[in-house]
């Protein structure tokens, strides 16, 4: 493609994406990808090409100096995986974090996802309470989606629903998951939302639409997206007139055994 490192680096983004598109998790155009890249990764890409400067409408000083890695609007992951350069492209924030200059990839007039906004705001805050972060993934999982056409949208509720259908979930997901009313997306608006709930959570589900998810690493948010599709299909499947579940006890039990420590508010008496 362009070097070897280079190749190199974009083997696990090119795998992630064909993985989403596969599953049906990321249909048509759908799904989008940004990654923050380490000083050592921005070198791969050269000193770079400044041919469009991007002014944010609100500026964010927590990524001033930041590079990215994201993917591009109206791209299907089937073609990403093709055409890197086509599909993908490398973004610079200004020192002030007022504007970004696109510099590498995004040929042909190509311009980043239009959840970008959303992607942004979800590294700054995120980054906040774990400077490790380095991804945010915004995908359709098939069953988490449906389990918000039929569970009651109230995000204690939903992340009960989810920790209580196998031992794993709580272990994978120990800080719930954040639930979004249901709002237009590509907005500031939505990215604003999903950024407040990322001081308390990696998982923002967006109703009868997808997920954003933030990871250290692009398994890290791969496997969090996989971790609760599966539990959200295991709901579905599991509904019923005979359901029964782990228990509240039972969700305390794992917790201590494995040491993590699940937001109260998940896991009051009532």
């Amino acid at each position: 493609m362009m070097n070897p490192q280079l190749d190199r680096f974009f083997e696990a983004v090119v795998d992630l994406c064909g993985d989403l598109y596969r599953l049906g998790w990321a249909e048509n155009h759908a799904g989008n990808l940004s990654y923050r890249l380490s000083d050592d990764e921005r070198r791969l890409f050269g000193e770079g090409d400044q041919r469009r400067t991007v002014t944010l409408d609100e500026p964010l000083p927590a990524l001033a100096g930041e590079s990215f890695l994201v993917t591009s609007a109206g791209s299907p992951f089937r073609l990403l995986v093709k055409e890197p350069r086509r599909h993908t492209g490398v973004i610079d924030m200004a020192s002030d974090g007022g504007s970004y200059d696109i510099v590498w990839g995004l040929i042909g007039d190509r311009r980043p996802t239009s959840e970008l906004p959303a992607h942004l705001r979800g590294h700054a805050e995120r980054g906040v309470v774990d400077p490790e972060n380095r991804v945010v993934l915004h995908c359709h999982p098939t069953h988490l989606v449906a389990m918000t056409h039929v569970h009651p949208l109230d995000e204690v509720a939903f992340t009960r629903a989810l920790w209580a259908t196998n031992s794993e979930s709580i272990l994978a997901i120990p800080e719930g998951i954040g639930l979004l009313p249901w709002m237009v997306c590509g907005t500031d608006t939505i990215g604003i939302e999903s950024a407040r709930k990322f001081r308390e959570v990696s998982v923002v589900v967006w109703p009868y639409h997808g997920v954003l998810v933030g990871g250290r690493s692009l398994q890290a948010a791969m496997g969090m997206v996989e971790s609760v599709d599966k539990a959200a299909e295991t709901w579905l499947l599991s509904r019923g007139p005979e359901q029964h579940a782990i228990e509240e006890d039972q969700l305390r039990e794992l917790a201590e055994e494995f040491d993590i420590h699940p937001p109260a508010r998940f896991l009051s008496r009532s």
